[in-house]
């Protein structure tokens, strides 16, 4: 979400407008911003009194007042997959069963972090998938020797 205008800029661009009366569009086009921007900012100081911009929020937690409980059921048992965690906070919370990337932000809130598992062997020596060859085709050399 980009940053809001500046304070200095939205208290000049709404003394212009009160100044032209009406004339949104040339102000807009003056201070170089939207004019629905400049309707915005006119009806927020009617209604709001407010000629600042508000705020900036991240929005709501992930689990709301459920991250406690999240991570009780973690402490007890962290092996989990993240559909089990999800499945055993419904069901503890008594509440609709939650999306897993939501489950994984939160887990990362708490700042536990999973385990991810190999697919492979963990030797670095042996060779973890073999080469598709075609069958009775000849064997193709593994590296070319100039003589």
């Amino acid at each position: 979400m980009p940053r809001p205008y500046s304070t200095d800029l939205r208290e000049r661009a709404l003394l212009a407008c009160e100044r032209d009366g009406d004339d949104c569009t040339a102000v807009a086009r003056r201070f170089r911003i939207g004019v629905s921007t400049l309707h915005l900012w006119r009806k927020q100081a009617r209604a709001e009194g407010r000629r600042a911009p508000g705020p900036m929020g991240r929005g709501p937690a992930p689990l709301g007042g459920k991250l406690e409980a999240l991570a009780l059921i973690v402490a007890e048992c962290n092996d989990a997959t993240l559909a089990e965690y999800a499945d055993r906070l419904a069901s503890r919370t008594g509440e609709p069963k939650r999306s897993m990337p939501v489950i994984c932000r939160a887990l990362k809130r708490l700042g536990w972090v999973r385990n991810q598992r190999r697919s492979g062997p963990a030797s670095r020596t042996a060779r973890t998938w073999q080469p598709a060859e075609r069958p009775g085709a000849r064997p193709q050399p593994r590296s070319i020797q100039h003589g």
